[in-house]
């Protein structure tokens, strides 16, 4: 099976400091950051400042995602 692209990210918060981690499946580092924010501001606890670029393009995890705004995503333990 061919695993489909993702990006992944993380939510930093005012003072720098990495308060959660998300992976969008598309290859659009724009859309994955607007999916990221719009997740973030819906289902993270923690508050953060921003949205960065975490580990860039990788492969889909063998993890069962969970569908967003009909994106599938994966949130990573923190």
């Amino acid at each position: 099976m061919v695993k489909s692209k993702v990006i992944s990210l993380k939510f930093v918060s005012e003072s720098d400091e990495p308060v959660g981690y998300l992976m969008v499946e598309t290859d659009d580092e724009k859309f994955a950051r607007q999916t990221a924010l719009r997740w973030g501001e819906s289902k993270l606890d923690s508050p953060f400042a921003r949205v960065e670029l975490h580990q860039g393009v990788l492969n889909s995890p063998d993890l069962d995602p969970d569908i967003f705004n009909g994106v599938r995503v994966w949130e990573l333990p923190f």
